[in-house]
């Protein structure tokens, strides 16, 4: 379902085409939880829309992939993971560290009114390769525009989000846009950012 459309890049909603998404995530975040979590997971979280699915599209071409809950549907969905893991044992038991590491992302505080202030932004993959014909600010300012129109469509102010130190790519991207980091967990960044 198109969205909204900025210069030559259109806003999608829960895109069709979800096995291609779901191998783009694992391949550009292989730190996301999802990268050990079957395909029909995913696939079931997007249809039951516990995962709000976004992709911006040039020439057809999927240039990026947004995907986000809101806070009720993060605990939900963690709920779910959880769930799901105790139903695989030989997942957890061959990436047990992987999900030691994970356990920090729950260390998460959205303060008051968080189920309607707050969205959370859980993969921004980003393909530099469709565009590179345009800046650097003004691929960043396409991106920030669909975050607002997302935000407001939620009837949300913030964006919030977590990512590992070791990413360097998200730390250039999240800091040049002016993402504030509030906390840091061992080697997990927290940052938040109103529209």
């Amino acid at each position: 379902m198109q969205l909204l459309k900025k210069d030559k890049y259109i806003l999608e909603y829960c895109p069709n085409n979800l096995d291609k998404i779901f191998e783009l995530i694992i391949e550009k975040i292989p730190s996301s939880i999802f990268s050990i979590l079957n395909k029909n997971f995913f696939k079931k979280a997007v249809k039951e829309k516990t995962i709000d699915l976004y992709v911006i599209k040039k020439d057809k071409n999927i240039v990026s992939i947004i995907s986000l809950t809101t806070i009720d549907n993060y605990n939900l969905l963690r709920k779910k993971i959880i769930l799901f893991l105790l139903m695989h044992p030989l997942i957890v038991f061959t990436n047990i560290s992987f999900l030691l590491r994970m356990m920090g992302k729950s260390s998460i505080d959205f303060g008051k009114n968080r189920e309607k202030n707050y969205i959370h932004l859980l993969h921004l993959v980003i393909l530099s390769k469709y565009f590179k014909k345009i800046s650097l600010r003004k691929k960043d300012n396409i991106i920030n525009y669909f975050f607002k129109k997302i935000l407001k469509k939620n009837n949300a102010k913030f964006l919030f989000l977590c990512y590992e130190a070791k990413n360097f790519k998200a730390h250039a991207y999240y800091k040049r846009n002016k993402f504030k980091i509030y906390k840091k967990i061992n080697n997990m960044f927290f940052l938040r950012k109103s529209f």
